[in-house]
């Protein structure tokens, strides 16, 4: 069975709650939180139309929203109500391993620490919030192929971090920033982290694969026609049901359960 859900205005940026709640922004910034049907219950509209670079839902009470261009970071409570907002100047300083550039990433992990991006040397670095204080820092010039592949995606879960690089694939760090590997998915489009698995949509393709094992399945979800969806741009699977979005709406197809 799909249900469809048109948008009124482009979305840039998506993502999935713990209880299975989407998230959504579209191209004014305005973060709408969506139920299991697809209906909206909440929403952040900002004070200004400055769109984020990127936000993080795996704590719902403390949702994280990243604006690149104004270098700051924010917290939403599970209302969608801002509680807090800050510069990067007020909390990074700079120590030995020197001075915050620009910042094109920022992703939030346990224990009061971010990763970001720096890109003015060029390296992922982990801060500690409370205490002011830079604990890592991997420079990435010598892991890429070329600098000039963007870097778009970032996140921290299950003590690992993962670095999304297009035209190269996902690069994978431990909780120390140290580099592991990379996942070869250089078409990748974006990628979702759930449980023990990251859903991968590369063009018109959804790749399941086991974080910890060698598992990899295709996920194919076929319209009226019988034909591959196209521009898959965000996918979530979540309590027997697969959430496909694109630019302009969402489709959610509920699965038959294996026996």
């Amino acid at each position: 069975m799909k249900k469809e859900i048109l948008f009124e205005s482009e979305v840039i940026l998506s993502d999935i709650d713990t209880y299975g709640r989407i998230y959504i922004c579209d191209k004014k910034g305005v973060i709408k939180r969506l139920d299991s049907l697809g209906n909206i219950d909440v929403l952040f509209s900002p004070s200004s139309s400055i769109v984020p670079t990127n936000f993080n839902v795996q704590n719902p009470n403390q949702i994280f929203v990243f604006y690149q261009e104004l270098q700051e970071w924010v917290i939403l409570n599970r209302f969608l109500t801002e509680i807090e907002r800050y510069k990067i100047s007020e909390k990074i300083e700079s120590n030995q391993y020197g001075e915050i550039g620009f910042v094109r990433l920022l992703a939030p992990s346990p224990n009061n620490t971010l990763w970001f991006f720096d890109e003015s040397d060029f390296s992922l670095k982990n801060y500690d919030v409370l205490n002011k204080q830079i604990l890592s820092q991997t420079p990435l010039d010598l892991l890429l192929k070329n600098e000039e592949y963007p870097i778009s995606h970032l996140e921290f879960y299950q003590s690992q971090i993962f670095l999304g690089v297009k035209e190269q694939g996902i690069l994978v760090f431990d909780n120390f920033g140290n580099y592991k590997g990379v996942l070869d998915f250089p078409s990748w489009n974006s990628f979702t982290l759930e449980k023990e698995f990251i859903l991968i949509t590369e063009k018109d393709k959804i790749i399941k694969k086991g974080l910890y094992e060698k598992s990899t399945e295709e996920i194919a979800l076929l319209n009226k026609d019988n034909k591959t969806d196209n521009s898959i741009n965000y996918f979530f699977e979540f309590n027997l049901k697969y959430y496909k979005i694109t630019k302009d709406r969402m489709c959610i197809f509920t699965i038959s359960p294996k026996k």
